[in-house]
């Protein structure tokens, strides 16, 4: 009675030294957190990270960098890359609301390398939806994901691959992460536009699609090889310093122009 009385305590620590936040949170709760995944379809394996930013959260007017190889990241991206060959993995950004019922009801926020969704109704898309979390809730069971606040993990499973090609694995729905029909998924290094999708009004209507623009700039992720993701927002902005000495070089080359034409 003792021996079960002091398990039980030790449970209670255990439970009470875990961080409040830990583990993915999942589009079933209206507002699932931001998730980057990488994926060697080839080699079998992929890794998730919580990016420690939720849907509602995530500020897409402002340039934003996060470093997945140190901290809690760290056990889940060694892994990955003893067991992935880089110059073929892909990755893809992530964040879901699949609650409630209407137009712009549900919605995914998510990188595509083209248009992610061009003829899905309302009804596939909350399945993809059921579907993307499905996977996130067996990443939730690996690595860092169930003890860390902004955690990783590394699958070489079905349950928890992001490419998993067993239909039970995505609760039905077989393929590349949320399977919405189009490749979400870019070669690491390369830029990945952002797309904001939203369900239609009904069962039979089709989802909205908006890549995402500000000031006439299509915000980014890039993701590079040493395991940098960057979203880029706006356009950078030269240096003043910088923009006058093009000023200057500009105003050079006009005067040695002129002179050249009067001699």
């Amino acid at each position: 009675m003792k021996f079960k009385f002091k398990a039980l305590l030790a449970s209670l620590a255990l439970a009470a030294a875990l961080p409040a936040n830990a583990a993915i949170d999942l589009s079933s709760t209206g507002n699932s957190s931001l998730v980057l995944t990488l994926i060697d379809s080839t080699a079998n394996v992929s890794a998730t990270f919580d990016l420690g930013i939720n849907k509602n959260s995530f500020v897409q007017s402002t340039n934003q960098t996060f470093n997945i190889t140190t901290g809690d990241y760290s056990t889940a991206w060694t892994s990955f890359v003893a067991a992935a060959n880089m110059s073929r993995v892909q990755y893809a950004v992530f964040a879901g609301d699949n609650v409630g019922s209407g137009a712009g009801a549900r919605s995914l926020f998510t990188t595509g390398s083209t248009d992610p969704l061009t003829s899905v109704g309302t009804t596939a898309f909350g399945t993809s939806l059921s579907a993307f979390d499905t996977y996130l809730n067996a990443n939730n069971q690996l690595s860092t994901n169930f003890s860390a606040a902004n955690g990783g993990s590394f699958a070489s499973a079905a349950a928890g691959l992001a490419n998993a090609t067993d239909a039970a694995a995505y609760g039905g729905d077989a393929g590349k992460i949320g399977n919405f029909g189009a490749d979400t998924n870019g070669l690491v290094g390369t830029n990945l536009n952002v797309y904001n999708i939203l369900s239609g009004a009904n069962g039979l209507a089709q989802t909205s699609v908006t890549k995402l623009a500000i000031e006439g700039f299509n915000p980014y992720f890039n993701l590079t090889s040493a395991g940098e993701l960057t979203y880029v927002a706006v356009a950078a902005v030269p240096e003043a310093d910088t923009s006058a000495m093009m000023l200057a070089g500009v105003g050079l080359m006009t005067f040695i122009a002129r002179r050249r034409k009067a001699v």
